[in-house]
């Protein structure tokens, strides 16, 4: 049921135009996708792309009420595993490194800095990593999260500051 969930949300929103990305819309799309991609590694131990395999199915079953998905099937298809194989690279690397952040932990928070890490370098979102932080009774720093995310963003405008003196 969660796979199924989560595939209907991302095919239907992209068939409707909207693509996954780092900002706005798009990030929740990718958000989803990864939360599913992460939900059949752990738990259904499938370690290769899955949700692009379900698609067909889905579009038969919404032929009559979403044709659009019918018609955009190939392009849907074709969005949706690299955004599986883009994140799968790097799931079990970041998965590795989050077992070890808890289980090194003696304090029972995730720190802010440790939490921006795997969004910065493996791609977790901040609510995957509360996820997985609760599933092992851990708790994330999210004020000290923020505050990394301020740092970044303040280097990252910094960086792209242009001197406009002769």
């Amino acid at each position: 049921r969660v796979l199924a969930d989560h595939i209907r949300a991302i095919s239907f929103t992209i068939a409707d135009g909207q693509l996954p990305s780092n900002t706005g819309a798009g990030y929740v799309i990718r958000r989803i996708l990864r939360r599913a991609v992460r939900y059949y590694y752990s738990y259904l131990d499938y370690k290769q792309p899955l949700l692009h395999q379900l698609l067909p199915v889905i579009a038969k079953q919404f032929e009559q009420v979403f044709p659009e998905l019918t018609q955009q099937l190939d392009f849907v298809s074709k969005v949706v595993r690299e955004e599986e194989e883009s994140f799968l690279r790097t799931l079990e690397k970041g998965l590795k490194r989050i077992d070890h952040i808890i289980s090194s932990n003696t304090t029972g928070v995730v720190s802010g800095s440790d939490a921006f890490e795997l969004l910065d370098t493996f791609g977790f979102p901040i609510d995957l990593t509360r996820l997985i932080a609760n599933e092992n009774n851990v708790t994330v720093d999210e004020p000290g999260f923020e505050a990394e995310m301020k740092q970044q963003k303040d280097r990252s405008r910094s960086a792209t500051a242009l001197d406009t003196e002769d």
